[in-house]
């Protein structure tokens, strides 16, 4: 069984120390793809980085034209 996490903030700030260790550990234990949350603009942009470095993430953003 593939494992989806659809809501995750590893681009939080909290996660800055070990956010690689995190994410290999817990795709290790069988979450194998992981929706990353932005909820403002410089979270988005990390959420969209992440969604580069590896594969298996994908990024949702806030979008705002003010």
């Amino acid at each position: 069984m593939e494992l989806f996490d659809t809501h995750t903030h590893y681009n939080d700030e909290k996660f800055d120390e070990d956010r690689d260790d995190v994410i290999k550990r817990i795709y290790k234990e069988g979450v194998t793809k992981f929706a990353v949350i932005g909820d403002n603009v410089e979270n988005s942009k990390k959420a969209i980085q992440l969604a580069k470095e590896y594969e298996f993430i994908y990024s949702a953003v806030r979008y705002s034209s003010k």
